[in-house]
């Protein structure tokens, strides 16, 4: 039976479940029937552990994603500020979750063509990235785009350019071992070839590069601890091309879903969303 029979409503392993249902519809781009599930679950993770608790930020995540793919951008903008604000406070500012969940946002406001708030937002987690590993930011110590920048604005004085390393170590930044780094390189390098900055997008592009050769490198002389291996080595290397994912919960069982012999998805018969809209009350 479905765990709110056994567990009550508002227990976290329904919230659990409908979201692992949401994630699951959402993947299959049904996103219309994805949405209550992860509402839902987003009021009981709400109740049960507070307003401002890190799941109910990945579950604000999973449902501005919904929203998004469905156009209504006013509500994923609202939904990523609040989920932004709860990593922040939460967890920290260097929390990954803090990156991540900007470089959604970001990708939210490229869809409005509003790319000043995007460019702000890469910029952003570019340069703590960047002083996290290297300290404080100075004349010496500059962030890659603002070494991409500079090398667009000198192009036309000099022919070949000014070499990279003229500008004070910029190669620290393919040394930053972070996938989410990685693709925010890669993001403002194409936001920079939508606006004809193509020196400073080749910039970033070329440090991308680096980075994720330095990353292969450092995983294969086991310099970053301890190898990873099957499929937790597989997510990290979709992770690096995929920035908008949605969070999964792992302790949760779907109760009418089952992995044919194929290894697909399907749901038993009776009519998975008909069961599952029931016993939540939702009309369909």
């Amino acid at each position: 039976p479905f765990e709110k029979k056994t567990l009550g409503e508002n227990h976290p392993a329904v919230a659990a479940t409908l979201n692992n249902l949401a994630v699951l519809y959402g993947k299959r781009g049904k996103y219309r029937d994805a949405e209550p599930l992860c509402k839902r679950a987003l009021e009981i993770r709400e109740k049960v552990l507070g307003k401002d608790h890190p799941d109910v930020a990945k579950q604000l995540n999973n449902l501005a994603l919904l929203c998004q793919n469905q156009g209504k951008y006013e509500e994923v903008e609202r939904y990523y500020q609040r989920a932004l604000e709860i990593y922040e406070c939460k967890l920290g500012p260097d929390d990954p979750n803090v990156a991540k969940t900007k470089n959604n946002l970001a990708s939210c406001y490229l869809k409005q063509c509003k790319y000043k708030e995007a460019e702000i937002l890469y910029k952003q987690v570019l340069t703590r990235a960047h002083e996290r590993e290297f300290g404080t930011i100075d004349g010496d110590n500059k962030p890659i785009w603002q070494v991409a920048e500079e090398r667009e604005e000198n192009k036309h004085r000099n022919k070949d350019n000014v070499p990279y390393g003229e500008y004070g170590g910029w190669h620290k930044a393919a040394k930053v071992d972070s996938p989410t780094v990685t693709t925010t390189l890669k993001n403002l390098g194409a936001l920079y070839r939508r606006q004809g900055k193509y020196e400073a997008a080749e910039t970033l592009e070329d440090c991308a590069l680096r980075s994720r050769k330095e990353a292969k490198v450092a995983q294969l002389l086991g310099s970053g601890g301890e190898r990873r291996s099957g499929r937790n080595a597989r997510v990290g290397s979709r992770e690096s091309l995929e920035s908008m994912q949605y969070d999964q919960d792992e302790c949760a069982a779907l109760s009418y879903v089952q992995r044919t012999p194929s290894g697909t998805l399907e749901t038993k018969q009776g009519g998975l969303k008909t069961k599952i809209f029931s016993v939540l009350g939702i009309n369909q």
